[in-house]
């Protein structure tokens, strides 16, 4: 079983520097959240870091993806095909 890791980024670091910065608008709560890791995984698409508020009925993911050589167009094509993603765009 693969065990979720947590990589601490430096204080003042670019984010973007490290990958694809996305940020996403989804519904279904929990459900939602595990569809689109369930597609990131599918895709092959390695997250860096994840920050996730699903405090309200519209939860905010941000997440960066390592860069692999596919374009971030792409990444933000594929989550807007997942159902509950109400908004996918580059942050």
């Amino acid at each position: 079983m693969n065990a979720p890791t947590t990589e601490r980024t430096r204080t003042g670091s670019d984010p973007a520097e490290h990958g694809h910065v996305v940020s996403l608008l989804l519904t279904d709560a929990d459900d939602g959240l595990y569809k689109v890791l369930t597609t990131l995984r599918s895709r092959r698409w390695k997250v860096r870091s994840l920050r996730v508020d699903m405090s309200g009925e519209i939860g905010r993911v941000d997440l960066v993806v390592v860069r692999d050589g596919r374009d971030a167009d792409l990444l933000l094509e594929q989550l807007r095909r997942v159902v509950p993603v109400v908004r996918a765009d580059p942050a």
